[in-house]
């Protein structure tokens, strides 16, 4: 308010309080020294508004005087004083943009410059800080947001590390099962083969001492008749040589008495991998939770999605859909890439390819069929156009060439084809070795869309 009223009792000419006020008949009004310094450069008009007068002596405005004098004057800080006139700093030169007292202005270095009031140059620029202020909060606010998030993300890696150490320490709970299984059971094949054996040279051991009990009686027999007298020597000779001629065939070592070591141990681990690989399935497409929109809900392994009606916390990282109910696989290199997909009865959705900055997930582009709102659509001409399949779709297959530039869609349970694109025009340069593109997936139903495994034992994709 105080301000305000003292740019009211401001003389035009000097800018300060005025002094010794006089009223000029145009209703204007100076200080008494200010009019003369006019009048001494032989001017006999108002300053302001140009309009003659002629007397040289103008009345006193005691109003106007009573007021500036009952006006309570601030003192005025050093730095606001013209270091060389000694007069308060009020004026702003345009041309030098400096900052000037009234004395400065007549002063033969700013002959021919442009003033203008000081209260009116700091308006401008105090308008122009003040933008920048708010920009500077708008600016403070974002790095506020940033902070937070990136607590928000601190918060949330403690909770993927808690999940993924659980899924590896459950899977390796079941290899390490399928592998004590395995174990096992090559170890009672061991054993097994071992008490076998055992028992056969057991049995052989048995039957040697039989036939070794027959050699010594034949011995002991012999040696008997051979020390006898001559007569019972003769009588007894003819059976004693029977009985010499009549041993027993020689013992012969059983082959493949041994254990089979080489079964055993030969290849052993690949043979164990062998075992577990067909036990075990391949998805070609795992999707990525850092890109899943917080109403998706993946599955453990990761291969299917579904929607959520409560949002679920998740950090607000540059990877993530914010609008779109989407998630996005893992990049495809360059080759040839196919998947199938299992829709069933999930009565909204969109399965296909995206191609873009992954930090952009929402500004990346796409072709993809799908199903929403009752329709099956595809892409067209004008974005995406209502479309009849020849068959109900159950499950997707999406073949992705990167070399050639196809894709292709089709139903793998009755072999139909449903739609296909070759190098489309907006397809960006698949040359580049940098060219990413990442499998898409959409849905709005609590039934998931599952990514489907290749067999047990398929190493290669699906043709």
């Amino acid at each position: 308010m105080g301000d305000c009223l003292e740019d009211h009792l401001q003389c035009p000419i000097c800018l300060d309080i005025f002094k010794d006020p006089v009223i000029l008949p145009c209703s204007h009004s100076f200080c008494r020294a200010c009019l003369q310094q006019w009048k001494n450069k032989g001017q006999r008009s108002c300053p302001l508004c140009r309009t003659e007068f002629r007397s040289l002596d103008p009345p006193v405005n005691l109003a106007l005087r009573n007021m500036c004098e009952n006006l309570p004057r601030a003192s005025v800080k050093s730095e606001d004083i013209c270091s060389l006139h000694q007069e308060e700093l009020k004026l702003f030169c345009l041309d030098d943009r400096k900052i000037v007292c009234i004395i400065c202005r007549d002063s033969e270095i700013h002959v021919g410059h442009t003033f203008r009031p000081l209260k009116e140059i700091v308006k401008g620029h105090h308008k122009e800080l003040q933008e920048g202020l708010q920009k500077a909060k708008e600016r403070l606010q974002i790095y506020n947001d940033c902070r937070e998030n990136c607590n928000e993300q601190i918060e949330y890696i403690k909770v993927q590390k808690e999940k993924v150490e659980r899924k590896i320490t459950k899977d390796f709970e079941e290899l390490r099962c399928f592998l004590d299984v395995e174990e096992e059971a090559r170890l009672a094949a061991v054993r097994e083969e071992e008490q076998k054996k055992n028992e056969i040279m057991k049995e052989k051991i048995v039957v040697l001492g039989q036939q070794m009990t027959v050699l010594m009686d034949v011995i002991r027999s012999t040696e008997e008749q051979l020390a006898s007298g001559n007569v019972s020597f003769m009588k007894k000779f003819k059976t004693a040589m029977s009985r010499i001629q009549e041993l027993p065939e020689k013992p012969q070592l059983l082959p493949g008495g041994l254990l089979d070591e080489a079964k055993h141990l030969g290849n052993l681990k690949f043979k164990v991998w062998e075992q577990m690989k067909e036990t075990l399935a391949y998805s070609p497409v795992i999707l990525d939770p850092n890109t899943a929109n917080p109403r998706i809900s993946l599955s453990e392994d990761l291969t299917s999605l579904s929607w959520e009606k409560v949002q679920q916390v998740r950090p607000k990282n540059p990877e993530r859909f914010q609008k779109w109910l989407c998630v996005l696989g893992g990049a495809l290199d360059s080759g040839r890439h196919v998947w199938d997909v299992e829709v069933g009865d999930n009565n909204a959705w969109k399965v296909g390819v995206m191609d873009g900055d992954p930090c952009l997930p929402e500004k990346m582009t796409g072709w993809f069929i799908g199903f929403w709102d009752g329709i099956y659509k595809k892409p067209s001409a004008n974005y995406y156009a209502e479309w009849n399949p020849p068959v109900k779709v159950q499950r997707i297959r999406v073949k992705l060439d990167m070399n050639e530039r196809s894709l292709s869609f089709s139903e793998p349970l009755t072999n139909t084809e449903l739609w296909n694109i070759k190098k489309p025009s907006d397809w960006p340069s698949l040359s580049d070795s940098n060219t990413k593109m990442y499998p898409y997936f959409y849905t709005k139903s609590k039934i998931p869309l599952k990514i489907i495994p290749i067999p047990p034992g398929v190493t290669t994709a699906i043709s």
